[in-house]
């Protein structure tokens, strides 16, 4: 499909996927949608690579033993950075 001015119209622009916007930020609460606004704010990369340091101070550098709770912690911290690369790689994958 094109334009009145001869350009293609994308179709993942369709009505259909720009509707789905506004449903998927209704079905965010207020904190989830500071948290992204944050996350997007300090740069994704900067963001990934202070979690690992985190996590690799308090897994290598560390000379108590972690518990249970403080392995699910930094688990936890490895899934919140590797989805954050997953939506850099994304996000660099369109502006290409």
């Amino acid at each position: 499909m094109s334009t009145q001015d001869g350009q293609k119209s994308c179709p993942q622009c369709s009505s259909a996927n720009a509707q789905s916007a506004p449903k998927i930020s209704q079905m965010l609460s207020p904190a989830q949608i500071q948290l992204l606004d944050y996350a997007d704010a300090l740069d994704g990369p900067d963001l990934v690579k202070s979690l690992k340091l985190l996590h690799n101070i308090a897994v290598y550098h560390s000379s108590e033993p972690l518990d249970e709770a403080e392995k699910d912690a930094l688990y936890s911290v490895k899934g919140l950075w590797e989805c954050i690369e997953r939506i850099v790689f994304e996000k660099l994958k369109v502006k290409k």
